[in-house]
């Protein structure tokens, strides 16, 4: 049994929920931890008890198998909700933010808690990617997701046949692709991974554009309440101007594929 604080209880309670339905879903794709009721519900006294998952985040994630689980574990969300969760209008915290700016619901001037000197310091990334902005379809769409995979899929060294097993879901309501692209600009930035996982992704004009979204989200909670030893030690470790580089390329492809007559003349 795995103990863990809530910081949200109408949250907590929402999620474990959630997972009991997914979990009558008997999923074969991935495997999820199955939250344990107390006589006064999933949360009691700020906790929640879940079944353990086996399992560790690799250290060099495996983002076929992220990206293949992704896609299982949504398709069975988008079965269980069609409307919006009613906590996630009021959810606060530095990654909620960053999102609201993102998807131009809300300013960066109208955030709290903005480290104006870390923002400085992303702020160039932050412009190349506006600079790679487009607008997204109208009817793109949107339903459950989840929010931070990358770091939250475990696989089973003692097992090496059992699915990925997914854990600490943090709900979204974004298109579904979304939750994709932040794998891959996970992948892009902190892991080193290249236009092969872009490729594996989608390299359609959505799929990029989200993907720019995803990059332009978590570069921004950088600077959005933020821990400032946690950032000088973690910034570094990032390399999101290889990851635009390789984004550029990709796009600049698509332009020259899209437009025989320029490819002619090249």
């Amino acid at each position: 049994m795995v103990l863990k604080p809530s910081d949200d209880d109408q949250e907590a309670e929402w999620v474990a929920g959630l997972c009991e339905l997914v979990m009558a879903k008997d999923p074969s794709e991935y495997r999820i931890s199955r939250p344990i009721k107390s006589p006064h519900g999933f949360v009691f006294q700020g906790w929640t008890a879940w079944t353990l998952v086996p399992g560790r985040a690799a250290l060099e994630p495996n983002f076929g198998a992220i990206l293949k689980a992704c896609r299982s574990f949504h398709e069975d969300l988008a079965t269980l909700y069609t409307e919006i969760p009613p906590f996630l209008a009021e959810r606060r915290n530095r990654w909620t933010e960053a999102d609201l700016v993102t998807w131009g619901e809300k300013s960066i001037d109208d955030v709290a808690d903005v480290n104006a000197e870390i923002l400085s310091l992303v702020n160039p990334v932050l412009r190349q990617l506006l600079r790679l902005q487009k607008e997204l379809p109208s009817d793109i769409g949107s339903q459950l997701i989840h929010g931070d995979l990358t770091g939250n899929v475990l696989f089973d060294d003692n097992d090496l046949t059992a699915p990925p097993g997914i854990i600490d879901i943090t709900p979204y309501w974004r298109p579904v692709v979304f939750a994709e692209a932040i794998v891959v600009a996970d992948g892009l930035a902190w892991h080193g991974q290249g236009q092969d996982l872009v490729e594996m992704y989608g390299t359609d004009e959505v799929h990029l554009q989200l993907l720019v979204r995803a990059m332009y989200w978590r570069c921004l909670t950088f600077a959005i309440d933020s821990d400032e030893d946690w950032v000088r030690d973690n910034w570094p470790r990032t390399d999101y101007g290889r990851a635009i580089g390789i984004m550029q390329k990709i796009m600049g492809s698509r332009v020259r594929c899209q437009n025989p007559r320029l490819s002619g003349l090249e």
